[in-house]
C-alpha cells in the first residue's frame, strides 16, 4: 500500500475535478448562407429548408437559357448526406417542362446529377431554380464545418457542346 501511495493525490484531484469527463454536444442544425453574387452560377438556400434538411436550388445567371445541366456535387459525410429533394428523387427539377434525361444517384459523398431536355428551344431561366437538391444533417454529427463543393459541373446551352459551368457555393455549418 505504501508504494501505491504517491497515486492518492492525483486521483484525488481528479475526482474532485469531476473526473475529467469531459461532454461533447453533437450538432443539432444546419447553417448555411449563400453565396450573393447573381452573374453567375450559384446553390442558395430555398425556402423550404428546415434546421436538419437543407434544400438548395441550383440558379443560373441572369439572363441564362439552356437544356440542361450536369453536376457532380460532395459533401463530409460523417456530417451532412444527400437527401431526397423531393418525392424519391435526389434533384428536382424545375427548369425544364419536358425532361427527357433526369438522373440523380448517391455514390459514397458524391451526388451526380444530369438533366436535359428534348432538343429544341432552349429554357429561359429566369429567376426561379433549374434544379434543387437536399442535405440532411448525419445523426451524430459533430459541430463544424461542412465542405459542399462543385466536382464538376457543365451547361448544354443553345445549338453548342456542353460548356463547363463554374457554381458559386455558400458555407455550411453544423452546429
Amino acid at each position: 500500500m505504501r508504494g501505491l501511495s504517491f497515486l492518492l493525490p492525483p486521483v484525488l484531484l481528479l475526482l474532485a475535478c469531476g473526473g475529467g469527463s469531459t461532454s461533447v454536444r453533437n450538432a443539432s442544425s444546419l447553417g448555411y448562407t449563400s453565396p450573393t453574387d447573381t452573374s453567375s452560377w450559384r446553390l442558395v438556400q430555398a425556402a423550404s429548408s428546415t434546421s436538419t434538411h437543407l434544400v438548395l436550388d441550383l440558379l443560373a445567371p441572369a439572363g441564362a437559357s439552356g437544356q440542361g445541366v450536369t453536376l457532380v456535387l460532395t459533401t463530409t459525410p460523417s456530417l451532412a448526406t444527400w437527401s431526397f429533394a423531393t418525392g424519391a428523387s435526389y434533384a428536382a427539377v424545375t427548369a425544364y417542362p419536358t425532361p427527357v434525361v433526369n438522373v440523380a444517384s448517391v455514390q459514397g459523398a458524391n451526388l451526380r446529377i444530369l438533366v436535359a431536355q428534348a432538343p429544341g428551344t432552349p429554357v429561359a431561366y429566369g429567376t426561379g431554380p433549374v434544379l434543387t437538391v437536399a442535405l440532411d444533417l448525419t445523426s451524430g454529427a459533430l459541430p463544424g464545418a461542412v465542405a459542399v463543393t462543385v466536382a464538376q459541373a457543365g451547361h448544354l446551352g443553345t445549338k453548342a457542346p456542353p460548356a463547363p459551368i463554374t457554381v458559386a457555393v455558400g458555407s455550411l455549418q453544423a452546429k
